[in-house]
C-alpha cells in the first residue's frame, strides 16, 4: 500500500510539471503579444506549486528522497520558466 502511494504523488506531481511546462511553451511560441505568454506562465506556476505542495505534505508524512529530488525539480523549474518569461517581456 505504501509503495502505491508513493507511485501516485511521484506521477501526479508529474504530470503537473508537464503540463504546466507544455502550458508555458504554447505561451512562449506566440510572439505577436505577451499576453497568452503571462497567462500561461500564471497557469503554469500555479501548477507548479500545487504540484510542490502535494510533494511536500506527503514529505511530511513519508520521508521518502524522491520527494526531495521532485520539489528540487519543482523548484529548477519555478526559476526557469521565471527567467524565461522575464526574458520575453522586457
Amino acid at each position: 500500500m505504501h509503495e502505491k502511494k508513493v507511485r501516485k504523488v511521484v506521477i501526479l506531481a508529474l504530470a503537473g510539471m508537464l503540463i504546466g511546462s507544455l502550458l508555458f511553451i504554447f505561451g512562449a511560441s506566440i510572439q505577436e503579444t505577451t499576453g497568452p505568454m503571462i497567462v500561461n506562465y500564471i497557469i503554469a506556476l500555479l501548477l507548479y506549486i500545487s504540484s510542490f505542495l502535494a510533494v511536500y505534505n506527503n514529505h511530511k508524512v513519508d520521508k521518502e528522497p524522491l520527494y526531495k529530488y521532485l520539489m528540487c525539480i519543482d523548484i529548477g523549474l519555478i526559476i526557469l520558466v521565471s527567467f524565461v518569461a522575464i526574458s520575453n517581456i522586457l
